[in-house]
């Protein structure tokens, strides 16, 4: 929350109030403090555009909708209020974005017979060229916008931001993980118009596996942003739930039990993973992934690629961004590596303590690869 106070919304003033009413590992306190700031702010919002002040209530309401983006970490997509939270983020980020100046509109991908929700920023004064933001198992297209979104539409790029299944609000439409992501990107690009041949596809997190998939297959994608790229998404599971691997189902299923009985925290979030991942439970979710995960053949990408990673990543990431890097040397692809250290304050996963710096390094690449005035 504090990274992407640095790009649009709350302060770290408001942050450490609404933290000081939080009981350290109690989701419920944490959902009651972020829900009522985001009625004080939209409340303030209100106030404010009664003298007309749109800059003001542009900001307000933001923050307000990132509140509510807080307390939604920490609810049950099971129970009714999750999706009544959901939707009034909606509802604010819409009112933040239609008190700006920015070209924003609220775009549907079809995909499958369904539609994948997204938003679009397009300038229509010349052809400029495109970033299209992918998330991963954590995001939903509001977060697009603050991790690269906002600061793509600065830099002077069409900006698409939209979920794939399993993100934002799609597993309450039944489209939830699956292991060809690739196709549903595609499905994007053959949405999208471009008025130009440059497109970079950013990923993050698990969005670092999915544009890796396109990366590979899809020739329109000219240029490739992952922090970090995934080409084994099974393997990443087997390292970072090698203990739930082990265990007995028996014992597991007691364990989990025990686990989410003591933690409301883990019991929160195990069952949102589920609910993604269209399972009865997280180490069912696990297991799928395991059967049915395709590994990525990197030796097939050869477009300019940017890795970020921090030093907070965990090995596995870290071992997986060497392993495409070296490849891409050894064939002359052209490729940059920018690693955040503690020191610079962008070394948590996905840079999300400095978001700020992240865009920075993202931007300047991009714009010197893609020839514009940075």
């Amino acid at each position: 929350m504090l990274g992407i106070g640095q790009i649009i919304g709350m302060s770290a003033g408001e942050l450490f109030y609404i933290a000081s009413g939080i009981r350290d590992g109690n989701p419920a306190d944490w959902r009651k403090r972020f829900k009522e700031h985001a009625d004080y702010l939209e409340n303030e919002a209100e106030e404010v555009k009664k003298n007309g002040y749109r800059n003001l209530v542009s900001h307000l309401y933001f923050s307000a909708c990132y509140s509510i983006r807080a307390a939604l970490q920490f609810t049950d997509p099971n129970v009714p209020e999750f999706m009544e939270n959901f939707r009034k983020m909606e509802k604010l980020f819409m009112l933040a974005v239609d008190n700006s100046k920015i070209p924003l509109k609220s775009i549907e991908v079809p995909f499958e017979g369904k539609y994948l929700p997204g938003y679009a920023i397009l300038s229509d004064d010349k052809a400029r060229d495109t970033v299209i933001v992918i998330g991963g198992g954590d995001t939903s297209r509001e977060d697009l916008f603050y991790m690269l979104g906002y600061s793509g539409w600065k830099n002077g790029y069409n900006v698409l931001m939209v979920d794939l299944p399993g993100q934002g609000k799609n597993p309450a439409q039944a489209m939830t993980f699956t292991v060809d992501v690739g196709s549903a990107i595609s499905a994007i690009l053959d949405w999208y118009q471009a008025p130009t041949d440059n497109i970079a596809l950013a990923g993050f997190s698990g969005g670092g596996y999915f544009t890796a998939q396109v990366a590979e297959q899809d020739k329109r994608i000219k240029a490739w942003i992952a922090s970090t790229p995934i080409y084994d998404i099974a393997q990443v599971f087997r390292v970072s739930f090698s203990a739930v691997l082990k265990t007995p189902k028996t014992v597991l299923k007691w364990g989990s039990k025990l686990l989410t009985s003591v933690n409301k925290v883990a019991e929160v979030n195990l069952n949102k993973y589920a609910w993604q991942f269209g399972q009865a439970d997280f180490t069912s979710s696990v297991s799928e992934v395991l059967k049915q995960a395709q590994t990525v053949d990197y030796h097939k990408i050869s477009i300019p690629s940017l890795f970020l990673a921090g030093a907070g990543d965990s090995p596995e990431l870290l071992r997986q961004t060497d392993v495409i890097t070296e490849d891409f040397r050894r064939r002359g692809v052209a490729v940059t590596v920018r690693r955040f250290e503690s020191a610079s304050g962008a070394d948590a996963h996905c840079q999300v303590n400095h978001f700020r710096l992240m865009n920075y390094v993202v931007f300047e690449w991009l714009n010197h690869l893609f020839k514009k005035e940075g």
